[in-house]
């Protein structure tokens, strides 16, 4: 195990050559990207520290390095990935920016409210995207911000985005041709746009043979059957370390309804999981499921019979996958359901299923 003494701050500090610490970060952070799925959450935290730290100490290539081999990781360093998505040198943010599943809506609404084009551009490039998100990005956004998001088919588009790239789109053929070739442009917007295009872009909206037309297609269609998959939306979690770090603070001592929604607001999709699972007493493969899942009805009931407030059930609705997988039909609906599922048809339920699950 990398143990923080074996790293001597005092010492590298006091040598002004880079070359050692460029080297050290480069090491650190491909061990820790080659073990990460076996390390404990203790682990994890000590090579958070020793990233964060030779982070400050070291010359851009060697922060692009390290960020690029933890981009990726499911299970990474956040504090390490946070620090490398707010640095000023976006080729240091961009691999974090496109790819850490650490980072939430909230971190990112927070960078694309402080930072420029290019870290923008990146974020633009995420394989998904919430509104809120996308709304923030589009509006700070420059002509190349606006045509990566409308090309982007993990992006969802809310009535504000759209207007706005539609309005690029009407003076900008390349952003036109873009936005025509999403499969989820409405017909009436595609038609605006072509009203306004020129022909090279009426044909290449309009479905003339082009391959590169095709292969989109087909790349969108496979992100959509991905993103059907409880399984793909799992995937981007660290459950295990926060059910781990929870355990350590007190397990259900500590856990509480203002935890969870505290957990939900900020967008901590695996505590809140975590945090609910201790609550309603359902193993945490379980109540994983649950909350990813399009159909809410479980959640909603077992919501209903714990006593959780409205507005906890709300935010819980708006975080993690279901930002994404659910519209706004879909959550006023599970609300709607929530608020008028009688609490004792809803705890008898619960005790039902139980039950059953005891007596198999």
């Amino acid at each position: 195990m990398l143990e923080t003494n074996l790293v001597d701050f005092k010492s590298l500090a006091l040598d002004p050559s880079p070359d050692r610490k460029n080297e050290l970060l480069k090491g650190v952070s491909s061990l820790f990207a080659f073990t990460s799925e076996r390390c404990t959450l203790e682990q994890i935290e000590i090579y958070d520290d020793v990233i964060t730290r030779l982070s400050e100490m070291v010359e851009t290539e060697a922060r692009i390095f390290a960020a690029e081999k933890i981009a990726p990781l499911r299970r990474a360093p956040e504090r390490a990935v946070r620090k490398f998505a707010r640095d000023d040198e976006a080729a240091v943010a961009s691999p974090v920016l496109k790819q850490s599943p650490v980072l939430n809506d909230h971190d990112l609404v927070a960078i694309a409210e402080e930072k420029g084009p290019d870290h923008l551009k990146a974020i633009a490039q995420r394989s998904v995207l919430s509104e809120r998100v996308v709304d923030i990005v589009v509006s700070r956004g420059d002509v190349e911000v606006r045509r990566l998001v409308a090309g982007n088919y993990g992006a969802r588009l809310s009535e504000i985005a759209l207007a706005c790239i539609v309005q690029q789109a009407l003076s900008d053929s390349r952003t036109a041709e873009i936005l025509g070739r999403r499969p989820d442009t409405p017909d009436a917007i595609i038609s605006q746009v072509i009203g306004k295009a020129v022909d090279q872009v009426r044909s290449t909206v309009m479905g003339e043979a082009s391959d590169d037309l095709e292969a989109n297609l087909a790349e969108a269609a496979r992100l959509a059957e991905a993103r059907l998959s409880n399984s793909y939306w799992l995937g981007l979690y660290d459950f295990e370390s926060a059910w781990e770090r929870i355990c350590q603070q007190g397990g259900r001592r500590i856990v509480s309804e203002e935890l969870l929604c505290q957990y939900a607001v900020e967008d901590r999709f695996a505590d809140v999981v975590a945090a609910f699972a201790l609550l309603t007493d359902l193993d945490i493969e379980e109540a994983k499921h649950w909350l990813v899942r399009v159909d809410t009805e479980p959640f909603v009931v077992m919501a209903r019979a714990l006593g959780l407030r409205f507005a906890t059930v709300q935010e819980m609705l708006k975080c993690g996958p279901w930002k994404h997988r659910l519209d706004n039909w879909q959550r006023n609906d599970a609300l709607t359901q929530f608020q008028q599922i009688d609490p004792r048809v809803a705890r008898a339920r619960v005790t039902a299923s139980r039950g059953l699950r005891s007596i198999g």
